[in-house]
């Protein structure tokens, strides 16, 4: 084990394991968040290696019920321990990393999986209410979800069908030869509060989270992959600000809300 492993080894050791207690493995929390850091570092303009700033946590709902209760501050824990791990690594920061917790009702018990991405602060932020599909009308979602496509462009979602591709009459436009003219489409669920992604037989196709799909419900911070094009899939109510505690207004480039 080399120094940053032995260093991060003894920081869950120190912290995490009084909270996590049986629930997770401490040192199963540890490679997921590694993992995660050195698969998802991005190249700064001048080469330097910039660290990811949004870490969406994922467990299973049976795990993270009872951390939230007993350990409220549990993401801001694990937030300090993963700055601390990002230091270690010689990776510069542009922010303070966010976690984002999330439960899966069929994940199996003391499982993690952890999901990062560097994201822009300043994003400019659009909405889909500006162009609406035919026939469909803007409407306002319980959790207001959002795209941020390709890392250039936050999009919230406002109409309960969205077409994604090339062409310019698609709802969102993603201008790569990797996209078909019309690639996917979104379309809320009413029965289960949720958007569903369907691939519209696309040339290039679509992976969720690294696996190829049809068509899938979405969750918070599931990551598209479009032809090789990315686009993460957000929702208002789980960003939240892993210092404060409070949730971030994705309309007005990711600062805290009034």
């Amino acid at each position: 084990m080399n120094r940053f492993e032995d260093l991060a080894q003894r920081l869950i050791e120190n912290s995490l394991a009084r909270i996590l207690r049986e629930r997770l493995r401490p040192e199963d929390v540890l490679h997921a968040v590694v993992r995660a850091i050195e698969d998802a570092h991005a190249a700064g303009a001048d080469g330097e290696a910039i660290a990811p700033n949004h870490f969406w946590v994922t467990l299973s709902e049976q795990d993270l019920a009872p951390l939230e209760y007993h350990q409220p501050d549990f993401a801001d824990q694990l937030a300090e321990n993963v700055r601390q791990m990002i230091v270690q690594m010689g990776l510069r920061m542009d922010m303070p990393p966010r976690v984002l917790l999330q439960g899966i009702v069929d994940l199996p018990a003391h499982e993690i999986r952890v999901i990062a991405r560097w994201i822009p602060p300043d994003l400019p932020a659009i909405s889909t209410s500006a162009f609406p599909a035919a026939g469909e009308h803007a409407m306002s979602f319980p959790r207001k979800p959002f795209l941020i496509v390709d890392g250039r462009r936050q999009i919230a979602l406002t109409s309960e069908v969205v077409q994604i591709g090339r062409s310019r009459d698609n709802d969102i436009v993603a201008d790569d030869r990797r996209v078909s003219r019309y690639h996917a489409e979104l379309r809320w669920q009413h029965e289960t509060s949720k958007f569903l992604y369907r691939d519209r037989n696309s040339t290039g196709g679509t992976k969720l989270n690294g696996y190829p799909i049809q068509q899938c419900t979405l969750e918070a911070g599931d990551i598209l992959s479009l032809g090789g094009v990315e686009i993460i899939y957000g929702e208002e109510f789980t960003l939240q600000s892993t210092r404060a505690n409070t949730p971030l207004n994705v309309e007005t480039n990711d600062q805290p809300a009034p």
